[in-house]
């Protein structure tokens, strides 16, 4: 009979609070666009305010590249 194998627990790493700046930021963000259906059409104003792609996908539940190709269309509809 095989002795059956433990396993090690590994804690996962804790996410640090976000600064208080960037919450104020991201609030700011988000009342920016509250009145806005589509995420899509979101993205341009947030880049426009200086958000990072990064943050925008954050902020939507958006991926990536997602972000980058809404922010291209937008500004291209300008």
């Amino acid at each position: 009979m095989m002795a059956a194998r433990k396993r090690k627990l590994v804690a996962e790493p804790r996410e640090r609070p976000a600064p208080p700046e960037e919450k104020i930021a991201r609030l700011l963000g988000m009342l920016l666009v509250k009145d806005i259906k589509k995420k899509t059409d979101q993205v341009p104003l947030l880049r426009g305010v200086g958000f990072t792609v990064t943050e925008v996908a954050d902020m939507l539940g958006m991926q990536e590249n997602h972000v980058r190709v809404a922010d291209h269309h937008g500004r291209k509809k300008r």
